[in-house]
């Protein structure tokens, strides 16, 4: 069944297998990583400390900076969105390793 999935991806050489092995790892590690800091800290990839965007900074909104005021904690809505965040970079990692074990087929037989 793996070896159908891979073939959808229409890659023929193992080079082109490493290549979408290493885009879709980077598209997961992304992801995970955005999701386990959004689900521990509830900031999103944009916010700094406090919770603010960038465009909240520049707007004059939120907590000056260096008040030394503790961050909200996550919400659930926030936790549960971190979740999501890393389910989907999860599902990100199934293409690396079916790549990567599809170009080591490859390349010894």
């Amino acid at each position: 069944m793996s070896y159908l999935a891979v073939d959808l991806a229409g890659a023929d050489t193992p080079g082109e297998h490493l290549r979408l092995a290493a885009f879709t790892a980077v598209v997961a590690a992304v992801a995970l990583w955005m999701g386990r800091r959004q689900r521990r800290t509830g900031r999103t990839l944009t916010a700094d400390a406090f919770g603010r965007t960038r465009l909240t900074q520049r707007l004059g909104g939120g907590a000056p900076g260096g008040s030394g005021r503790e961050p909200a904690p996550p919400t659930r809505t926030r936790r549960v969105l971190g979740c999501a965040w890393m389910l989907f970079g999860g599902i990100f990692l199934l293409p690396a390793v079916f790549n990567t074990a599809a170009a080591v087929r490859e390349l010894l037989g």
